[in-house]
């Protein structure tokens, strides 16, 4: 390698690495005033020309700029294009306005191109032949392991290009975790279903898997005849822009993307389909419990149940989450600390706990247990049901989500059956059916 000042026009820049330069016009007024102080890399050629090596962004601004005379270290002609490429690559590990894919992708095409120049180690011998991601951490001045998540996740963009919608490489690890436990939630979910049924219990968690019914409820509450159910629990999504409420909260929008909003503007004639076909299936004397968001829901909902022919009152009962609030607008609004739900009768059904209080204290499932953004837990709802069930009754669930409902029942020997959109809650679901004991769910 020698230095040397060439003219611009004998430099050939190619294709690179990099594709948006960022602001060339304060870098090509900053090289206008203090001259060029990093020499560029370039590789001469037989026609007397030069190829860039090394310095796409400082070319671009030196063209900006009209400089003509260019000092460049000149790499000799017997530089292989492999080497060429990791000379251009290596110039931008430092950099720190590359985003985070461009980072990620940069250390693997390094390591990639390594091993085409070197080969593949295969000892764990210091003196072994060949180029390891110890070696590429080493050349990188970084840690192996760093090395080693960074090769991982820059595959797994390629992979699965939902990664790219990542604001960082945090997120990106997170959303890549979700996506493995998902494909292994779906392969367990898959031998389940498999599975050679030979013992009484197998038979139980079998059946309560299938209860778990994938599919639009408002076609499969068809199926039901008229008057069957004795108890109807409705967790709907409670179109209040969930997905983004979360990741103002911090959470991931991957987390949630299985789940189904409703449109507000929809809304109402949404429930009312519901309720109807609820009514419809329910016995003369039964009880139904809907979950909703108090803002902007309270009355709409109400007025919605009575126009149905629920009867029910204007005081529902409340989950108690504990002291740990959320709110979205702290310097307006205090912590939320519990969430409704109306308890309507159909005909003139019974309260079995009489004279319970309308508050379920109960904490809610910690986030890394979660299967679905909204559960609630096994504990709470079997205590709900108990409050207005008695043995033997058949229980119908619109939106299951994590499946919890079915678990309740089971614990308290009930039937039910419910239905949601989605296959992933389901899997998840399967695992936790057979992984629990049957009648002993949800405890600790």
């Amino acid at each position: 390698m020698e230095l040397r000042v060439i003219q611009r026009d004998q430099i050939v820049v190619g294709d690179r690495f990099r594709e948006d330069y960022g602001d060339i016009q304060g870098l090509a007024t900053s090289l206008r005033e203090e001259g060029i102080i990093q020499p560029l890399a370039v590789k001469v050629c037989e026609d007397g020309t030069y190829t860039l090596l090394a310095g796409g962004r400082r070319m671009k601004a030196i063209e900006v700029a009209g400089i003509k005379d260019v000092p460049v270290r000149v790499f000799p002609t017997t530089i292989s294009d492999i080497q060429m490429r990791v000379i251009e690559l290596m110039e931008n590990v430092c950099r720190k306005d590359m985003t985070w894919i461009e980072a990620t992708r940069l250390k693997k095409e390094i390591h990639d191109l390594q091993i085409k120049i070197h080969g593949k180690k295969v000892g764990t011998s210091p003196t072994a032949s060949g180029w390891s991601q110890r070696d590429t951490a080493r050349l990188l001045g970084v840690d192996q392991s760093d090395v080693v998540r960074e090769i991982e996740l820059a595959r797994a963009v390629e992979a699965f290009p939902q990664l790219k919608d990542a604001k960082n490489k945090n997120e990106a690890n997170k959303m890549l975790a979700k996506l493995k436990e998902s494909a292994i939630r779906e392969e367990m979910a898959k031998r389940i279903e498999q599975h050679k049924v030979e013992q009484p219990m197998d038979k139980l968690q079998l059946s309560l898997l299938n209860r778990y019914i994938v599919g639009d409820f408002l076609n499969v509450v068809k199926q039901l005849p008229d008057k069957s159910i004795d108890f109807c629990e409705i967790d709907p999504p409670y179109a209040i822009d969930l997905m983004n409420i979360k990741k103002a909260e911090g959470g991931s929008q991957y987390e949630i993307e299985s789940y189904n909003e409703a449109e507000q503007s929809t809304y109402i004639d949404f429930m009312r389909n519901i309720l109807r076909e609820c009514y419809r299936v329910m016995a003369s004397d039964s009880w139904l419990v809907l979950w909703f968001a108090q803002e902007p829901w309270f009355e709409p909902l109400y007025t919605l149940l009575r126009d149905v022919g629920f009867d029910t009152r204007r005081i529902p009962a409340n989950w108690y989450k504990g002291d740990a609030g959320q709110t979205m607008a702290p310097d307006r609004y205090l912590a939320n600390t519990y969430e409704p739900f109306f308890y309507a009768r159909k005909g003139n059904a019974q309260i079995v706990k009489q004279g319970r209080s309308n508050v379920f204290n109960y904490k809610p499932v910690p986030a890394m247990k979660k299967i679905h953004p909204t559960e609630r837990p096994v504990e709470l709802i079997q205590e709900v049901i108990s409050t207005f069930c008695t043995e033997g009754c058949r229980v119908v669930v619109p939106f299951l989500g994590s499946g919890n409902t079915l678990l309740a029942a089971a614990n308290l020997g009930l039937s039910a059956v419910g239905t949601d959109l989605s296959k992933e809650y389901k899997d998840a679901f399967a695992v936790r059916v057979f992984e629990g004991e049957y009648g002993k769910y949800g405890r600790s």
